[in-house]
């Protein structure tokens, strides 16, 4: 091994040891924060939307796009429990994605065989168009399924993906290099997009499959999408589309 070899195998165990060591400690740091609590409830949303809307009624395929967005929540979850605000952010884009992509694709399988080959990408500009113009959706404001809301963060959650806002960078200058931070407004930022996102895409799904969620259907899923739909919005829920989401 050459001295350079040595050189650059020493700093990678210093590297490997310090960023293992600071993670451990931004968990501890960020651990008290009622953020985390609060988007695990939120994710929980998802997983009971897996069991009782998509799996059984979603073709296979189709489900994984669903899975891979749960999947998605959760790896910005730990992100953010270690302060590692952007990639959290950049994986709620994705959620956003993979919800979409798991709707259209369960409602078109001739293009999900072309996806399957290469040959067929949605990009999300083509998806929110379709969704607006949805039968089962263009009938109720965008504010209700959830669609505005979708429109407006997948827009704010690009720019933490391609960094075109200094407010998304984890760096604060040209001099250091930052992977973690335990900055309480970073952790509130992370924890409204989360939210909004989540509520979203719930609101979408309800909207969508509506005749199952109406009276005394569903009740476990309908008492576990209080914790991320907020109160206006299980007001018009249950105004608009006869859907009664209660505290559990």
């Amino acid at each position: 091994m050459s001295d350079l070899e040595k050189e650059l195998e020493a700093n990678y165990q210093t590297f490997r040891a310090d960023w293992i060591s600071q993670a451990a400690a931004n968990q501890v740091a960020l651990a008290s924060s009622k953020f985390y609590r609060d988007s695990y409830r939120r994710i929980a949303c998802l997983q009971a939307m897996k069991a009782d809307l998509v799996s059984g009624n979603f073709s296979p395929e189709s489900a994984a796009f669903f899975l891979e967005a749960q999947n998605d929540a959760l790896v910005s979850h730990v992100s953010a429990s270690s302060g590692a605000w952007r990639p959290a952010l950049q994986s709620l884009r994705s959620c956003i994605e993979n919800v979409l992509n798991s709707i259209f694709y369960n409602e078109h399988p001739v293009e999900l065989l072309l996806w399957k080959s290469g040959r067929h990408k949605m990009t999300f500009t083509d998806l929110h168009k379709y969704f607006v113009a949805h039968p089962a959706l263009s009938s109720y404001p965008g504010t209700l399924t959830g669609l505005v809301e979708i429109k407006n963060e997948y827009a704010t959650l690009s720019k933490a993906v391609h960094a075109s806002a200094a407010n998304f960078r984890m760096t604060d200058g040209a001099a250091a290099i930052l992977l973690w931070s335990t900055d309480a407004s970073r952790a509130s930022m992370w924890s409204t997009r989360e939210r909004k996102v989540i509520q979203a895409l719930c609101l979408l799904m309800c909207c969508l499959n509506k005749e199952r969620l109406q009276g005394t259907k569903l009740t476990g899923l309908r008492q576990i999408l209080y914790f991320s739909i907020g109160t206006q919005k299980r007001a018009e829920l249950k105004k608009s589309l006869k859907i009664s989401i209660q505290k559990p």
